[in-house]
């Protein structure tokens, strides 16, 4: 069943000393908003579930929750990073403006954004290729460049079954660089972007993940502090809001459908996201260094599993845009 739609860095903890004084407080401001405000804006109770660290928002329909110092915020079961970790002060949370407009107002009220994306064109990228075989699982003899094709092949017959118009970045073993991908994406008038693949880290990880743009100003989920590339505005930052609605879906069903641990919606300036036209997400779909998960991959009926979850996400994101659409003619 699917999930209806819910560190501290050098200028957080500067923030925070700003924060000290009324008058501090009201010249920062404008760049954070008070989670009770946020719950006041959307009718829901909001509760301690940790006294003066951790806050839940919840009505009929949303659950989400904060915790003073992280990233990580929990929208409707699902975790959904966000650019920069939520602040306390006086006994009151604040979350950067920025990641409430863009990481979940698209989530919860994608309505408030103008010119939805179009739905009808979806290019499928099978990760790595060629002399690149990606994650491996030696022991099992599985490479994630076979994973990612034989599984982009299957949501891509389904996607067409559903009426989507369907096109690769590649059909064969064959490598294609990075930046040529988003290209090749772009010429095909894309409206939504998949990158299909599968991690690799120690046998003991285990999970799934899907990933989207970084704002602009912003580090990756992996970062605490920003660097020089992420002040700039990259082609990719113009889909920010699509990106997340979309990204949110397919999250939601994977963990549904694998019941595997939710790794999160992250961020991150991966080259095949960052020169898009479109809405894109990269997914990672398990990790292949972790045997039990290879061994659910090696099954046919699991690989489908997958497909059909990932079709769900699309739908569910189709679905969304036709009613936005029909709202906004």
């Amino acid at each position: 069943m699917s999930r209806l739609p819910g560190f501290l860095s050098g200028v957080a903890a500067l923030f925070l000393l700003v924060l000290g004084s009324g008058a501090g407080l009201k010249a920062a401001a404008p760049e954070y908003i008070g989670v009770a405000e946020i719950a006041d804006d959307l009718g829901l109770s909001l509760t301690w579930t940790e006294p003066n660290r951790s806050v839940r928002l919840s009505g009929e329909w949303i659950s989400l929750d904060f915790r003073a110092g992280s990233k990580i915020s929990v929208l409707n079961g699902i975790k959904v990073y966000l650019g920069q970790g939520v602040l306390i002060n006086q006994e009151k949370l604040y979350l950067s403006r920025k990641d409430w407009k863009y990481s979940l107002q698209p989530i919860l009220m994608p309505r408030i954004f103008p010119n939805p994306p179009g739905y009808r064109r979806v290019v499928i990228d099978a990760g790595h290729g060629g002399n690149d075989p990606g994650g491996q699982n030696r022991s099992l003899g599985m490479s994630e460049k076979d994973l990612a094709m034989a599984v982009g092949k299957l949501i891509g017959a389904r996607l067409q079954q559903e009426g989507f118009e369907v096109s690769y970045t590649r059909t064969s073993d064959t490598f294609i660089p990075l930046k040529t991908r988003p290209a090749l994406a772009n010429r095909a008038k894309a409206d939504i972007f998949l990158s299909v693949h599968f991690n690799a880290a120690s046998e003991s990880v285990r999970g799934v993940e899907t990933y989207i743009y970084t704002l602009q100003g912003d580090p990756s989920s992996s970062r605490s502090k920003i660097n020089q590339d992420d002040r700039k505005l990259y082609p990719g930052n113009a889909s920010d809001p699509w990106n997340a609605l979309l990204g949110f879906y397919l999250q939601s069903e994977l963990i549904s459908e694998t019941g595997l641990a939710d790794r999160g919606l992250k961020r991150a300036r991966f080259a095949v996201l960052e020169d898009l036209n479109s809405p894109g997400v990269l997914l990672e779909l398990g990790f292949i260094s972790n045997n039990q998960t290879a061994q659910l991959l090696r099954s046919q009926q699991y690989r489908n599993r997958l497909a059909d979850a990932v079709v769900r996400g699309v739908r569910k994101y189709r679905q969304t845009l036709v009613r936005l659409h029909q709202s906004n003619p």
